[in-house]
């Protein structure tokens, strides 16, 4: 038996009942006309919602949670043995980290479980925890689709005969704790900037402060309140910037903006590495404040090899190249090990050596491991978007 299914992730804006449920029709449309004959939403949808009206408009289409009850994404790990299609409408913040654990919980529960998986995760915020509205439908292992906003495919209701997993479909947590997919990239690039619009918009701010300099992170700052201003169809002449080095300046006048000005609201471009080694708590709001210095260093890489401009790719790329003689990996990985999984010092200095020694000399992981316990500090929340997730200790 095939059936088309999807997920969907309308936009919940606070303190707009009637563009809440305008985005929430619009999405249960879509699917109606994709012909799908399931539809999963996210959970928490306003209680005020016309519950009635989103019926009317699913028409035969079976909606999760509107019309049935649907599994909450933590039950996913150990769903129903008995179930051929596992809704799930999750409430859970969709951070770049989180992408991982989405896919791999869909891919994995639908192999063990010979099942489909829908998932939807919530889209929205207030530049502060930011949904990005993940989606998801998996298969017998396979993800068959994964995507911001909507998904839909056809799918089989499976056999319940015990199949081969498809492994190689199924996504795995990299070997570098931190390291995106490459696919991820624009998406912290997109989270930083909408972010970013959405605090301005809050503000009523139409006028941003940063300082750029020869690190990834004040680039990757400046690329967030481009973003941002754009988005809101402003001037990027409403960013004021100050910047420390000739390639800085290249870069801010390749980008349009107001140099040596001041004015609106302050972004601190502090990453997260250099929160925990310097203590430093950034005073504005951060749109860095999540982000390993190693990954602010790759997205910019990325951006220099994408955005198709060489007065912006040259001095992008040279200035991430300088970046490159700090070990930053190191430091990040200990940083991962610490936040995420608290494990204690021997063992992460054991991690360590053992997955860079034939990378880094032993001087140079010695003096790694000896910097970071010294100034090691758990860092406390601040003001900006949440890009990866810092606040769960994983079981090992």
């Amino acid at each position: 038996m095939k059936i088309k299914v999807a997920a969907a992730a309308p936009e919940l804006l606070p303190g707009q009942p009637g563009q809440n449920m305008a985005n929430v029709l619009a999405a249960i449309s879509r699917a109606r006309e994709d012909g799908a004959g399931i539809l999963v939403l996210p959970a928490g949808l306003p209680e005020d919602m016309n519950r009635g009206a989103l019926e009317r408009q699913a028409g035969k289409m079976t909606v999760y949670p509107i019309m049935k009850q649907s599994l909450p994404r933590e039950e996913l790990a150990h769903p129903h043995g008995d179930m051929d299609i596992l809704c799930c409408s999750s409430d859970t913040p969709s951070t770049v980290s989180s992408h991982y654990d989405n896919l791999n919980l869909a891919g994995l529960a639908s192999h063990e479980n010979m099942a489909v998986v829908v998932m939807a995760c919530p889209m929205g915020g207030d530049g502060g925890t930011l949904y990005t509205g993940q989606c998801v439908i998996a298969q017998n292992g396979a993800i068959l689709q994964s995507a911001d906003g909507y998904v839909s495919a056809r799918v089989s209701i499976p056999s319940r005969e015990k199949a081969a997993p498809a492994e190689d479909l199924v996504t795995d947590q990299p070997t570098t704790p931190w390291t995106p997919f490459p696919e991820e990239l624009p998406r912290i690039l997109k989270l930083q900037g909408e972010g970013l619009a959405r605090r301005m918009m809050r503000l009523g701010a139409t006028q941003l402060t940063v300082h750029i300099d020869r690190t990834a992170s004040s680039l990757l700052a400046l690329t967030a309140c481009v973003t941002a201003v754009d988005k809101l169809k402003l001037s990027r002449k409403n960013i004021h910037v100050t910047a420390d080095g000739n390639r800085a300046h290249q870069i801010a006048a390749a980008f349009g903006v107001t140099l040596n000005g001041q004015g609106g609201l302050e972004v601190d471009s502090t990453d997260l590495t250099t929160r925990v080694l310097e203590g430093v708590q950034p005073e504005h709001y951060a749109v860095n404040a999540t982000v390993p210095r190693s990954v602010a260093r790759l997205a910019m890489r990325h951006y220099a090899n994408t955005c198709g401009d060489m007065a912006l790719s040259v001095p992008i790329r040279s200035i991430a190249r300088d970046d490159d003689a700090q070990p930053w990996v190191l430091y990040d990985f200990l940083l991962h090990f610490s936040l995420v999984y608290d494990l204690p010092k021997w063992t992460q200095a054991r991690l360590l050596e053992d997955t860079f020694e034939h990378t880094y000399t032993l001087e140079t992981i010695q003096s790694v491991l000896d910097r970071f316990f010294d100034t090691y500090r758990r860092p406390s929340a601040c003001d900006g978007p949440v890009v990866f997730s810092t606040d769960v200790v994983r079981e090992t």
